[in-house]
């Protein structure tokens, strides 16, 4: 019969070979000698490991990143060193300077647009308040007053909020640390990021050869046919979902712009970014419709009309998510998680409930990986254990 996984002789051509340290008595190994303590040893250390950077998680992020974005352009470096001879560097400061353009561009085209939306909401929130208030017949108590001052003060002096800083107070002090820390933060992120990159980029080959030297040579054919599995599954979901949220993101656009939302490109790019997690841009939909609604309510778009408060942004909504399933899902990124949809809901909310946004990120790379792993070390094992005919006991 015909192997499942081809890359991997079958056992009898391809004995594992006992080392030296199982072959003495219990008594005379160390603990970590005894494959059960040093499997659990494994276990312990990288759960350690992994508790140890989301501890330091504001530390390793730009690191994480950038090895990410390493390993995703890693094809791409190698491609051009071994077919044209381009010295990895010169790749590298090509996609770094092409990315700093694109990245420019986009802001400097889009910017301008995505602040106007924003301003706009923030000065309309208070409004929005008060016309819910005022057809629910709620009070809002004095929660409505600040943000309409807030709002006339960010629309007729965006400085104004800058004042307390330097009022001299204990509080403005405070707001200025949390000021100067976010933007340090930025500014590192964005500046050490980069720099990561190169150099994670630049000897990732190497790092890959030099770890290979690690693994025993009877383990190597094995540990390389799961890796390649893993490389395949964590490569297409990031490669994959970048692709269908950055499509995502303009289809959303282009469809609220057309069905009269208000802020067409703010909600379309939160959709379209919150589709890198599986199921997270469900939260789109009623937004899109809420604010519609609230259009209508506060009087700034005319009467109450059912089909362009809820069934035009609805069909827009999905149009796009028919776009996404059917089309950019199957073509950019296939199956490649092997995962069913149930599989996927569960893998996200133990990954929200665990990790947070990186919990969520994360969550279903991790898992592919792990079902890799139990594939390839136990059901592999245990169905050629239950394929094993069994003999009558000798009388």
């Amino acid at each position: 019969m015909k192997s499942e996984y081809p890359d991997v002789l079958p056992e009898e051509q391809n004995p594992v070979l006992p080392d030296a340290a199982s072959q003495r008595p219990a008594t005379e190994r160390h603990l970590w000698e005894i494959r059960p303590i040093r499997d659990l040893l494994w276990v312990g250390g990288i759960l350690s490991l992994l508790w140890f950077g989301y501890y330091l998680r504001g530390v390793f992020t730009p690191v994480l990143i950038a090895l990410l974005l390493a390993y995703l352009c890693n094809p791409l470096i190698r491609k051009a060193e071994r077919q044209w001879n381009v010295p990895r560097p010169v790749t590298i400061s090509i996609v770094l300077l092409i990315s700093a353009l694109l990245l420019g561009g986009l802001v400097t085209w889009l910017g301008p647009l995505l602040a106007e939306q924003v301003q706009s909401l923030a000065e309309r929130v208070p409004g929005y308040l008060q016309s819910i208030a005022q057809q629910y017949h709620v009070s809002l108590g004095d929660f409505s007053e600040p943000l309409s001052t807030i709002a006339t003060s960010l629309k007729d002096d965006p400085l104004s909020i800058l004042r307390p800083i330097f009022s001299g107070t204990g509080q403005a002090f405070g707001v200025l640390g949390a000021v100067i820390g976010t933007t340090t933060a930025i500014f590192l992120a964005l500046t050490l990021i980069p720099i990561y990159f190169f150099f994670f980029a630049w000897q990732f080959d190497g790092a890959l050869t030099e770890l290979k030297r690690y693994i025993p040579v009877r383990h190597r054919a094995r540990v390389g046919q799961i890796s390649r599995r893993m490389d395949q599954a964590v490569s297409g979901f990031f490669r994959g979902r970048l692709a269908i949220a950055l499509g995502s993101a303009i289809l959303y656009s282009l469809g609220w712009a057309l069905t009269g939302i208000r802020y067409w490109f703010l909600l379309g790019l939160i959709t379209g970014v919150l589709t890198i997690i599986p199921y997270a841009s469900l939260i789109g939909w009623p937004l899109a419709v809420l604010l519609k609604y609230l259009d209508v309510l506060s009087g700034a778009t005319g009467g109450f009309d059912l089909m362009a408060v809820v069934v035009w942004p609805s069909l827009a909504y999905l149009v796009v998510q028919f776009i996404e399933s059917w089309l950019l899902t199957p073509w950019v990124q296939s199956q490649s998680m092997e995962m069913n949809a149930v599989t996927v809901l569960i893998v996200v909310f133990i990954g929200g409930a665990l990790g947070g946004f990186y919990g969520l990120l994360l969550a279903i790379p991790i898992a592919a990986c792990l079902k890799i792993l139990i594939q390839e070390l136990l059901l592999r094992k245990a169905i050629r254990n239950a394929a094993e005919p069994t003999h009558a006991a000798r009388p």
